[in-house]
């Protein structure tokens, strides 16, 4: 009785969602992960006591990226430690996300995590690569090793083989130091270029300090700087007085030459709607190389870096510098499989080459169907037709594919399709949805509203007015934290989002104002609830508004919501405890079999419920 009273109530009354009012700050990393990191919830930026670097994350407590990088985080401290011993960094984190904190009042970061790093020279790096323990730790070794030191042509040639852009500085070491601080300025212009992107790894920054060595370089006086392809071209000279502006300046636009040439590395996970494949695709043909944990330097990446250099390799005049190895021959058999060097120089529709970590870029990886095996994908954006192998990629397959994307050659290995997007893997999960950085989400992006309607779970649903809707970014966030905060409980509640801009819908859906968030009752088809409009749109007020509506599995949700960890843990075991009773019971024949068998339904139910 008194359950139904509940119930009209809730019906006829509109409800008035419980605002919880923030407490205390408290510590965002506990237990082990404070051995190797100190965390400043105050807002303090601490740094490094010793002699070391300082790598300082700065974190929202309500941020769901700061929350999946926080183990990523730990991981890269731990494995630093093992690594260096009492020398590796000194790792700290922020909350910078209060506004009367200093850090919030310095940096005002606009979305987080952000991660710097700053040397005992006070010379900073700010991160802008994948969120990723291995790309963060590559980033940090990078930093505390940032200039190479050049003892012979030998050490050139080596680095030429790995790097495709040398900056080279001609220092001589003095005490006392010299007024003119070119060493300092260089490290300046080395951190604020080494910023965790892996295409930033293609440059290496060095110095020679052998007048001798420095004079066959073509570094005449001390103090000039140049720039050398990894061909052993001299790009461009910077004589004494250089400006750490105008060098960055060369060093970008001849990065961005041989990232055009040679091979390009997708890093969408630090910008906010990056347009890097879109321009990709703007410039013509692409050809799309995924496979996990390619990273700069490894195998995988030489073998595509020599098929681009290959490929991009036409007759051009000898270099300059005089330390370059002349007698060197490489003879070519007239075999697609095996040598591309000017044979497409001519052609139209030149390709592009893309590297792509389907590890770390996992939303598009699953679009390609790329998920779980090497895939190296051509995109013809003429004639709108994709070639692809999987599995067995070699470098005498990759030519023989670029060879039929010319027109050149057919394989039964290689692929052709009309449609840009291939079929998935059967081993990829049907509610595997992601976000735009390629994150796990749990929150699906769909386009027909009306089957959410019909649908046997709770559904909370946000219509969004598009990405170029503020009002409709603002709620973006805190519906993804409301998500995250029932993922527990996704046996019976959906979290969904439709773009209203891109989607017709139903008429009964037609609604006057954006944001606006739905939710619909497993119930009774039909049954929903609109949030209402004079109330703020925080995670905090939709999970109450959710939590308190009327009906049984409403009421199941919020027994999920109170009852977790030790609880769902205890109420497990009772449950299988008194479903194996009732079993020995029925096995043995007792009266009121019925009832027994509801019950054993009834646990069964609730047992799914809960795993």
């Amino acid at each position: 009785m008194i359950y139904l009273v509940l119930a009209l109530l809730g019906l006829t009354m509109p409800s008035r969602p419980l605002v919880v009012p923030k407490g205390a700050v408290k510590p965002f990393f506990i237990g082990m992960h404070r051995r190797l990191i100190e965390d400043s919830f105050d807002g303090t930026i601490r740094l490094s006591a010793n002699q070391t670097l300082s790598v300082i994350l700065l974190y929202s407590p309500y941020s769901i990226k700061s929350k999946w990088f926080r183990d990523e985080y730990f991981n890269t401290a731990r494995n630093m430690k093992k690594l260096h011993g009492d020398l590796a960094p000194y790792f700290g984190a922020t909350n910078c996300f209060d506004s009367n904190t200093y850090c919030r009042s310095k940096y005002n970061l606009k979305q987080y995590p952000a991660i710097m790093a700053q040397s005992t020279g006070f010379v900073l790096s700010v991160y802008n690569g994948p969120l990723n323990s291995l790309y963060l730790s590559r980033w940090i070794n990078r930093l505390q090793n940032p200039i190479f030191r050049l003892h012979s042509p030998g050490d050139l040639r080596h680095l030429a083989e790995h790097h495709d852009l040398i900056v080279i500085l001609y220092y001589q070491i003095k005490t006392p130091p010299q007024a003119y601080q070119s060493a300092a300025n260089y490290t300046r212009l080395a951190f604020d270029h080494l910023n965790g992107d892996p295409n930033s790894e293609r440059t290496i920054f060095c110095m020679v300090t052998d007048p001798t060595f420095a004079n066959q370089l073509q570094l005449h006086n001390e103090h000039d700087l140049i720039l050398v392809s990894s061909e052993l071209r001299l790009l461009a000279t910077h004589y004494k007085g250089w400006t750490n502006e105008a060098v960055h300046n060369d060093v970008l636009k001849y990065s961005k030459e041989k990232e055009l040439m040679k091979v390009e590395f997708l890093n969408l996970g630090r910008q906010f709607h990056s347009t890097q494949l879109a321009e990709k695709f703007e410039q013509g043909s692409v050809l799309m190389y995924f496979s996990r944990d390619l990273t700069y330097g490894s195998e995988k990446y030489k073998m595509f870096r020599e098929i681009a250099r290959e490929y991009q390799n036409c007759a051009q005049a000898n270099n300059i510098l005089s330390i370059v190895n002349e007698n060197e021959e490489i003879l070519f058999e007239e075999d697609c499989s095996i040598s591309l060097e000017n044979k497409f120089c001519k052609a139209n529709n030149t390709l592009s080459f893309l590297a792509i970590d389907s590890s770390v870029e996992s939303a598009l990886a699953v679009k390609y169907g790329a998920e779980t095996e090497d895939m190296v994908i051509a995109i013809n954006t003429k004639q709108e037709v994709t070639r692809y192998i999987r599995k067995n990629i070699t470098r005498g397959n990759i030519n023989c594919l670029i060879r039929q994307h010319h027109n050149a050659a057919e394989n039964e290995f290689v692929v052709e399709a009309a449609q840009i997007v291939t079929q998935h893997s059967s081993t990829t999960p049907e509610n595997l949805h992601s976000d735009a950085v390629g994150e796990p989400s749990s929150v699906k992006f769909v386009s027909n509203a009306t089957a959410l309607l019909t649908s046997k779970k709770i559904n909370v649903i946000l219509f969004s007015g598009g990405i170029w809707h503020s009002a409709s970014s603002s709620a973006i966030a805190p519906f993804h934290l409301v998500a995250d905060h029932f993922k527990e409980a996704k046996s019976i509640i959906d979290f969904s989002m439709v773009d209203v801009s891109e989607t017709s819908l139903p008429y009964n859906l037609d609604f006057d104002q954006l944001p606006k968030i739905l939710i619909t009752s497993a119930d009774s088809i039909g049954l929903s609830w609109t949030y209402p409009e004079e109330f703020m749109i925080n995670h905090t007020n939709i999970a109450r508004f959710v939590l308190t509506r009327p009906g049984k599995i409403f009421g199941r949700l919020r027994w999920l919501d109170a009852c977790q960890g030790i609880c769902r843990k205890r109420s497990r075991w009772q449950m299988r405890n008194k479903r194996l009773q009732i079993k020995r019971q029925l096995s043995r024949n007792v009266a009121n079999s019925m009832r027994q068998r509801q019950l054993l339904g009834y646990y069964d139910r609730m047992l799914r419920l809960i795993n």
